[in-house]
């Protein structure tokens, strides 16, 4: 639902003679991601790599001991870790907040400097964080859970390798490797998350602060990434509306980097 109309406030603000605008691309830099990736999905994943030396060695007595209580010795340094991590998971939510905060706040900036520049008009004073603050607790929900997850599939990899291997006299060397590359799997997978919720979060901003000027066309703009999708590359540069655009919207499937550049029509 719109606020204002920017579109009518451009025209008090300049003699405005083209039918429409385009406002400038705004791309989401990479060091938003990894500030994200760093503050709230690194702590986990350091956590479970300290945590495996512990498990290592409970791993190795357990496979020398082969008793009836061994597994069980193993099985408690994992619980043990992990429940470390979930309460690790309830001190990281400032930190997470934070950064959804910032994001917002170099989001709203970038926005207010293309409509100054494209049309004249100062939204300083019509624009704040409550505006939006559906998106941003959305966001910080859903990241929660996904750091969560992070942490629950490096415990399930760990058990995997460490109950597989005492079924099997793995050595401990081999089952060492094997947990470490888990926790690995848990670092590359988290980097990536953080990356997509960057792009998932200004692609909701950018609908939600592009409607509220009402603004209702926008522009297609493809992420060009390595592994793109070739039906988004293919919108790039049209123009939809909110009634004649495709269901899958820029940023909303997994991993999509593309955005919407909003158009500012006088006609």
């Amino acid at each position: 639902m719109s606020r204002f109309n920017l579109a009518a406030l451009a025209r008090r603000q300049r003699n405005i003679r083209r039918n429409a605008i385009v406002l400038r691309d705004i791309i989401p830099p990479a060091t938003l991601a990894t500030n994200l990736f760093r503050a709230c999905y690194l702590p986990v994943i350091t956590a479970w790599s300290n945590a495996l030396p512990r498990i290592d060695a409970a791993y190795e007595r357990s496979l020398s001991e082969l008793t009836q209580d061994s597994p069980a010795d193993v099985r408690g340094e994992i619980s043990s870790a992990a429940e470390a991590i979930n309460r690790l998971i309830l001190l990281l939510t400032p930190d997470l907040r934070d950064w959804v905060l910032r994001a917002e706040q170099w989001y709203r900036g970038k926005w207010r400097g293309a409509v100054l520049a494209a049309t004249g008009v100062d939204l300083s004073t019509m624009l704040g964080a409550e505006d939006v603050r559906a998106s941003l607790e959305t966001t910080l929900e859903w990241n929660t859970a996904l750091i969560r997850d992070v942490s629950d599939q490096a415990r399930q990899r760990i058990s995997s390798a460490v109950f597989d291997g005492l079924r099997n006299r793995t050595p401990a060397r081999e089952v060492a490797k094997t947990i470490r590359e888990g926790v690995d799997m848990g670092r590359a997978r988290a980097t990536r998350i953080a990356s997509d919720q960057l792009s998932k979060l200004t692609s909701s901003l950018a609908e939600e602060r592009r409607r509220e000027a009402g603004i209702d066309t926008w522009k297609w703009r493809s992420s060009h990434k390595l592994h793109y999708r070739p039906e988004h590359a293919a919108r790039d540069g049209k123009e939809y509306t909110d009634e004649t655009a495709p269901k899958d919207l820029p940023g909303r499937l997994p991993f999509c980097g593309c955005r919407s550049q909003a158009v500012v029509r006088f006609d």
